[in-house]
């Protein structure tokens, strides 16, 4: 089993200050992430292999400076959620577009806190969070931009409004 390389995460993500399993270090670690490793699938598109690994992802993520898709991004701050202490699991999601039924291709994080659930998403790309959302079905402003996790039937729908 691979170690997580967390002083590395923290000079790739510029992530300063102490970390702790509650919900100013979890937006703090959310926001730092978001916004220093980008979504990246240019390996997928160039035919290379692409290793869930924690270790190969450390390598390509922290050690080369690149970037990666959902599984790699999140596969990683689930691991520094985890070292952290935070209580997180993950999750396959599907992305909508129209009316058509998409296969889970998208893989995000809830992560439970005293103050309620949140869902955690460091590998959307440009569309995505900079912070982690409450699960309280309420509306959450961020950067000019709008989040709620809604309710469908036993489904949670992660809704943006611009």
């Amino acid at each position: 089993m691979a170690s997580l390389d967390l002083s590395a995460y923290f000079r790739r993500t510029g992530f300063e200050g102490a970390a702790q399993a509650d919900l100013a270090s979890l937006r703090a670690l959310h926001f730092a992430h978001a916004t220093s490793i980008p979504f990246e699938n240019l390996a997928i598109q160039m035919g290379e292999g692409v290793s869930l690994d924690l270790d190969a992802i450390q390598d390509k993520l922290l050690r080369r400076g690149r970037g990666g898709y959902c599984f790699e991004q999140n596969s990683l701050f689930l691991a520094v959620l985890r070292e952290v202490g935070f209580e997180a699991e993950p999750f396959e999601a599907r992305v909508r577009g129209g009316e058509q039924v998409r296969p889970r291709t998208h893989m995000l994080l809830r992560v439970r806190l005293p103050e309620g659930d949140h869902l955690a998403d460091v590998g959307f790309g440009g569309e995505g969070l900079l912070h982690p959302v409450p699960m309280d079905g309420e509306v959450h402003p961020q950067f000019g931009r709008a989040y709620r996790v809604g309710e469908e039937g036993a489904l949670r729908v992660l809704q943006s409004r611009q």
